[in-house]
């Protein structure tokens, strides 16, 4: 009994610890992309699927990042870089997308819309700032497909 008690014990302690970690690699599962870095800059690995997006870091240095992003939905989404000062969500609204030229607004690049079971990527320069992550494709962004980023 002893024994059986033991093993339990360490499954727990494994499978407890192994998400633990600084690993950017595991941060959005087994099916993030691992692109590499430009010359100097930064990669940033993204998934995408409805309502929910996530990517393997939060912030980068200024400069050239490249984003790889992995659509593992089952419909088209696209990754939209935003500066704004406005809070993660509360872009305001024009019918079911937001202006990405609207005051208080602006973006320096973006992957556009790609199919499910895709990987794209794009080299976007960034200044200081702060950013969101978005899919701005009609109602995604009100469902919940934006993140904040950071640019330091």
């Amino acid at each position: 009994m002893k024994r059986v008690a033991a093993t339990c014990a360490c499954v727990l302690l494994i499978g407890a610890t192994a998400g633990c970690g600084e690993d950017r690699n595991d941060s959005g599962g087994s099916q993030t992309p691992h692109g590499a870095a430009p010359a100097g800059g930064e990669v940033v690995n993204t998934t995408l699927r409805e309502w929910r997006m996530t990517a393997d870091v939060s912030r980068v240095r200024a400069g050239e990042v490249k984003f790889v992003s992995a659509n593992v939905g089952t419909i088209v989404h696209e990754l939209v870089i935003i500066r704004t000062d406005i809070p993660d969500g509360q872009i305001p609204m024009e019918g079911t997308k937001f202006n990405e030229e609207s005051p208080g607004v602006s973006s320096p690049g973006e992957i556009s819309e790609f199919g499910a079971d895709l990987v794209k990527e794009a080299v976007v320069t960034l200044e200081p700032g702060q950013y969101q992550l978005v899919c701005n494709i009609e109602t995604h962004y009100q469902h919940g497909m934006h993140i904040p980023f950071v640019v330091i």
